[in-house]
């Protein structure tokens, strides 16, 4: 009677312990906000030239590393290689219960347009791309919003001179900026030359660092003070051509001053991983919706880096008051060339 006692015991115990097991996960996952169903593997493939670019990669796995620090996310980070060995991994990850795929790029948009039809359970995110799947959210920022802003304020130091945009290759993100920044130079001084020049013609563009380089130094040469660089890791090579020669350069993505506080003057940041990390964590309480999601500087996913080390020695103050009064007309709508540009690429 005892050992049945004991072993009814044992049984109950284990039991009990089992739905205590269940009812804390539960509440633990409900406690973070994943009421509508969440991620615990997450897989992730970013541009070309991976992380340390100081630059738009290194900004995405800023934004991962939140994820997996307060959301409790794991997390598999995979630099851009052939196309054939991303279709490997990403076929590997998804097998092997990773429920959603990021993609920061262009170059995964016929990856992820291939992959979200083969794999309808899982879901995917792109970054700067649209995949037309009901299991893919497409997350696009209006960089024309920022080249406008960097145009007006190149225009405002240039003082009438020409100035310079180097893009890594041209793809829409990048063609983006260099339209709003031709707009927004032309906005201060319809007469102002703006020289355009791209790194290359594929992704490698963007890893190529002497290429950007020497065209910097190149526009340089010719009398241009000030060159807005879009070239993801190549840009480096604008901001040495900067120092070297003791010109301007606008930076991308992150605040690149503290690379050269008297070189880059200010920075159009595109906060990619803010964006990232307020999408899937508000993906994990609401539940994943696929489609097009618009960013720009009404929901405060562009700007102009603050003037920190540039100001009272380049700057001057009515060149803040100008930038901030465009910054507010873009948000309320009233540029015609920014209208133009939007309807171009949406």
């Amino acid at each position: 009677m005892n050992k049945r006692g004991n072993v009814g015991n044992l049984i109950l115990i284990i039991v009990l312990a089992i739905v205590l097991v269940i009812i804390f996960t539960f509440a633990y996952r409900a406690y973070l906000g994943f009421s509508k169903g969440g991620y615990s593997h997450v897989g992730i493939f970013l541009a070309r030239g991976g992380s340390g670019d100081k630059s738009f990669n290194d900004l995405v796995v800023s934004g991962l590393h939140r994820l997996e620090k307060e959301l409790k996310i794991e997390l598999k980070m995979n630099a851009h290689q052939s196309d054939d060995q991303n279709v490997k991994d990403a076929k590997f990850l998804l097998k092997n219960q990773y429920d959603l795929l990021i993609g920061v790029g262009f170059e995964y948009e016929e990856l992820f347009g291939s992959l979200s039809k083969q794999y309808k359970k899982a879901d995917f995110v792109i970054v700067d791309s649209y995949v037309n799947s009901k299991n893919v959210a497409s997350l696009i920022f209006r960089e024309h919003e920022g080249g406008f802003l960097a145009g007006a304020f190149a225009a405002l130091v240039s003082g009438g001179k020409p100035i310079g945009f180097i893009g890594g290759m041209m793809i829409p993100p990048v063609e983006r900026f260099c339209d709003g920044y031709v707009e927004g130079a032309k906005y201060i001084n319809p007469k102002i030359k703006v020289e355009i020049r791209y790194v290359g013609k594929d992704p490698s563009a963007f890893a190529n660092k002497a290429e950007a380089k020497k065209l910097a130094v190149a526009l340089y040469k010719t009398g241009i003070p000030i060159i807005f660089q879009a070239a993801g890791g190549s840009g480096l090579g604008v901001i040495e051509a900067g120092v070297e020669m003791k010109k301007f350069v606008i930076g991308v993505d992150s605040d690149q001053s503290d690379i050269a506080p008297d070189t880059v003057i200010t920075s159009v940041e595109k906060r990619v991983d803010v964006v990232i990390f307020e999408h899937i964590k508000d993906t994990m309480q609401k539940g994943f919706v696929g489609g097009k999601r618009h960013f720009g500087i009404k929901e405060k996913a562009i700007r102009l880096s603050p003037f920190n080390y540039s100001r009272f020695k380049v700057i001057k103050p009515e060149f803040e008051t100008r930038i901030q009064k465009i910054e507010e007309d873009i948000v309320k709508d009233k540029i015609n060339a920014l209208k133009n540009i939007k309807n171009m690429y949406d």
